[in-house]
């Protein structure tokens, strides 16, 4: 009989790999012969990859346009940029100012695709992604006049709630 499966968070996953890579690298360097890493050893090849990681990611300073939002770019795209009544596809992950994820679709077969202008999606969220090119990714701070103001949206989103949206751009298409 099988063990049950057993659903790992993000977070677990992450460090249930970084535990095993530790662990394939002791066993790596054990077999052929070499000293573990010292502590001293391995934060040199920390601090080395952290700075590849921020050359990588360009985040920009966070930038205020009209009504509130606030915009900051992770990844600055190379593509087609946004523009009114043009299709888009993106990718989000939409959640309150604590952290908390209300909303997500990470799903590259099928994104979230519309036509900023048409009103198919909140203010905040067209507005914010006006201007961002095929392959950036954004993180949209949208004040509650731009999202579901007073009323809220049912029992998921609390009435005059700042959202965060962090969206990836995957594609512009035509009219």
């Amino acid at each position: 009989e099988e063990p049950p499966v057993v659903k790992l968070s993000k977070k677990e996953r992450k460090k249930l790999a970084k535990q095993k890579a530790k662990e394939l690298a002791e066993a790596v360097d054990k077999n052929q012969g070499r000293e573990p890493k010292t502590e001293e050893e391995k934060a040199s090849e920390k601090s080395k990859k952290d700075e590849k990681k921020k050359k990588s990611l360009p985040i920009t300073r966070e930038r205020r346009m009209a009504g509130g939002l606030k915009v900051r770019d992770i990844i600055i795209g190379d593509g087609l940029p946004v523009k009114s009544g043009r299709k888009v596809s993106i990718l989000y992950e939409g959640a309150f100012t604590n952290g908390d994820v209300f909303d997500r679709n990470q799903n590259k077969g099928n994104p979230l695709t519309f036509r900023p202008g048409t009103g198919a999606v909140i203010r905040g969220l067209e507005k914010g992604i006006e201007g961002m090119k095929v392959g950036g990714e954004r993180i949209i701070t949208i004040p509650p006049a731009l999202g579901y103001g007073k009323k809220g949206q049912g029992h998921t989103i609390p009435s005059n709630s700042t959202l965060v949206f962090t969206v990836q751009l995957l594609d512009v298409g035509g009219r």
